[in-house]
């Protein structure tokens, strides 16, 4: 290989990870600002239609929970639901409610093992 060979292959391969680290950057402002609409979004109640159908209470202790997949009504909550769509904060987003926030204790009948 000759040296003009080399020079374009570095320069490609500079190129490309350039190309790559400048469209990852608009990428990493809509993670910080899906966070920060999250925290705008309002909080789920039982009077949302879908969240009566599907028996949602934001205390899981008052809703009507029985074992599923191999976990005890008593441990199942939000925060350990699959559908659930943040790590941390007592009100999350969820799958099953776009637009909305449910309580990290809470639970209703969709819920599943994660």
């Amino acid at each position: 290989m000759n040296d003009d060979s080399k020079v374009n292959n570095n320069r490609r391969r500079f190129l490309g990870t350039m190309a790559v680290t400048l469209a990852s950057v608009p990428l990493l402002s809509l993670v910080k600002s899906n966070n920060a609409q999250a925290a705008n979004l309002p909080h789920l109640t039982d009077k949302d239609p879908t969240a009566a159908a599907l028996h949602y209470n934001d205390n899981a202790t008052k809703a009507p929970r029985v074992a599923k997949s191999g976990v005890p009504a008593k441990k199942q909550f939000c925060h350990n639901c699959q559908f659930i769509q943040a790590k941390s904060g007592e009100w999350r987003p969820c799958q099953i409610y776009p637009g909305k926030l449910v309580n990290q204790n809470g639970w209703c009948t969709s819920w599943s093992k994660a």
